[in-house]
């Protein structure tokens, strides 16, 4: 059970490592002209035709098939929230809104939501560890964040759509647990599905035609491949090895390593306020998926019998 545990912890760490690539390049594309609805819309297609033609060279369709046919509306309700609700008001707060304060705020609220969730379905209160857990991510994250001594967030529609980002990114963690909707080709090929078909939507509301530069081409695919479906898969296996909090948890690592990838290939060095901030996220998952807290006050429930 331990082993499955420590498989989902790595599976959630390597969703962070490719979840880290969205902003940056997203911004490239707005630069380029790009609206928010075609970058969200063109990635996750772009991903379906890439996942598709592995199912082909694999001859996977039949199994493809039969998932499809068994699973759909527990990937129609995973797809609304995973694809539509993320994707698009996420690209949407980049157009306005900066990129640490749009990751701030999804990454706070979908892990305040997760946590909520999890909460309300058991019929409970939110324990102490989480209350802790929570306080201690959220410092942490803005410890990383914040710039010149402070953080300057405005309610805006900027914020306001990285607020319903988070919740749906929330929402598909929970649910994607709740509903066992598991993880592989067959998983992913759905979910890519059903979201190109839910993107398109405010995609064909602002269609604008127009060439396309083998440069912008690139970071499409490189969005399909890395965050979409890489990024994804991760997500959804780490979903079957432990809880949506403790993915969700550990994917707010995501930030710490663009810090290291900005250390390692800009040279940019970070400041020890970061440093400080990291920690934090460490510390806040070191304590959740341990129970360092409940050893901490209840040293005897955690002794093994002589």
């Amino acid at each position: 059970m331990k082993s499955a545990k420590y498989a989902g912890i790595i599976y959630a760490f390597l969703a962070a490592i490719f979840n880290g690539t969205v902003g940056v390049m997203s911004v490239k594309l707005f630069q380029a002209g790009f609206s928010s609805d075609e970058v969200a819309f063109y990635k996750c297609l772009i991903g379906l035709f890439i996942l598709f033609a592995i199912i082909i060279c694999t001859g996977k369709i039949n199994q493809i098939a039969n998932f499809a046919k068994s699973r759909w509306f527990a990937g129609l309700i995973c797809a609304f929230f995973g694809f539509f609700i993320l994707y698009h008001f996420e690209t949407k707060a980049y157009t306005t809104t900066k990129v640490s304060i749009v990751v701030f705020i999804l990454f706070g609220s979908a892990t305040i939501f997760s946590f909520l969730l999890s909460a309300i379905t058991e019929r409970r209160l939110l324990s102490f560890k989480e209350i802790v857990t929570i306080i201690l991510s959220i410092c942490g994250l803005y410890m990383i964040f914040t710039q010149d001594g402070g953080m300057n967030i405005e309610f805006n529609k900027g914020s306001v759509s990285a607020i319903i980002a988070g919740f749906g990114y929330g929402g598909f963690l929970f649910l994607s647990r709740k509903l066992r909707f598991g993880a592989g080709i067959p998983q992913m090929f759905t979910l890519l599905f059903f979201g190109s078909v839910y993107l398109f939507i405010p995609f064909e509301k602002n269609m604008d035609i127009y060439s396309m530069s083998v440069w912008n081409f690139t970071l499409l695919v490189l969005l399909a491949i890395l965050p979409t479906i890489c990024g994804f898969w991760c997500t959804t296996k780490a979903l079957t090895l432990t809880s949506s909090q403790s993915v969700q948890l550990i994917e707010l690592s995501e930030p710490i390593f663009t810090i290291v990838f900005s250390l390692l290939f800009l040279g940019q060095q970070p400041t020890w306020v970061q440093i400080a901030g990291g920690s934090l996220i460490f510390a806040s998952i070191f304590l959740h998926e341990f129970n360092i807290i409940e050893r901490l006050v209840l040293p005897g429930h955690f002794k093994k019998p002589v």
